[in-house]
């Protein structure tokens, strides 16, 4: 199981990183949401802080009432889950060519659907045509967690204000997606001024509306996981697979501490000078 982790930092930008290629003995829902359980409590992470899930749409990851994603929703209902958008084109092209309803139906479900439409209104495009102040409200209701019943009740007001500023503000005429929105306002300290609405727009980029990055991953291992490493086990490989997947962080790292940090793991020369000792 390969587990990817999407957030947005404080510069407002979208960030997925490749965490770790999970081994599971099985692949029942129990198996893979007590591998998840653990990788959290190893890591430091809550599930109680998640606010999206995605998956391939595999039977055992998105079944409504025993699959992994109805197990994480018992135990934090804000972590709201989407089907793979990838996925889900193929599904509707294959259901409109075959008149398959139920397909369709089945694979987006009403409180989804209402959760993107609300979202959508948040879209910058065409200075912010698709705004609706009243969806939006409704969308704060998704994520009680996260606005205070006050809240709910101040931001209308809140939106009204927004909207206004953003539209007569020319340093917001040229954004066209939500993810450079999110940039600009944290650029000119908008998301001050507006923190709920922010809060929204962070909420609406959390969710990992497509599992590219994921497929990314196990085109990876293809590469790694040669012939010659068909012997690798989980740690180098992950270790591996990190390196090569996250180039731009490893990028800025400079080589002297790692060399420096490698000379100096006792392991390392306990197996130096056994090797030397045999060569003798």
């Amino acid at each position: 199981m390969t587990v990817v982790i999407r957030y947005v930092n404080k510069h407002g930008e979208v960030i997925e990183r490749f965490m770790v290629v999970v081994h599971v003995a099985t692949t029942t829902t129990a198996c893979l949401k007590e591998a998840i359980d653990s990788l959290f409590a190893k890591n430091g992470l809550s599930v109680a802080r998640l606010r999206g899930q995605g998956y391939d749409g595999a039977s055992n990851m998105s079944r409504e009432f025993n699959g992994l994603k109805s197990l994480i929703m018992k135990e934090n209902p804000y972590v709201l889950y989407v089907h793979c958008f990838a996925h889900q084109l193929h599904v509707v092209v294959v259901a409109v060519a075959q008149a398959n309803q139920y397909e369709m139906d089945s694979h987006f479900s009403e409180a989804t659907t209402d959760l993107l439409i609300y979202m959508s209104c948040l879209d910058p495009k065409n200075s912010f045509s698709r705004f609706d102040v009243q969806k939006l409200v409704r969308l704060t209701h998704f994520y009680e967690d996260d606005f205070s019943w006050n809240e709910r009740m101040l931001v209308e007001q809140e939106l009204e204000t927004y909207i206004d500023d953003v539209r007569s503000d020319e340093r917001f005429e040229d954004i066209s997606y939500l993810g450079a929105l999110a940039k600009k306002m944290i650029e000119t300290m908008t998301n001050r001024v507006f923190p709920l609405v922010y809060r929204m727009i962070e909420l609406a980029l959390l969710l990992p509306v497509a599992t590219a990055t994921v497929e990314r991953v196990f085109s990876a291992m293809n590469i790694v996981k040669i012939d010659l490493r068909n012997k690798i086990g989980d740690e180098w490989m992950n270790a591996s697979l990190v390196v090569y997947i996250e180039k731009d962080v490893f990028n800025t790292v400079d080589n002297e501490p790692i060399l420096q940090r490698f000379q100096n793991m006792e392991s390392r020369k306990c197996n130096c000078h056994v090797f030397v000792s045999r060569l003798l």
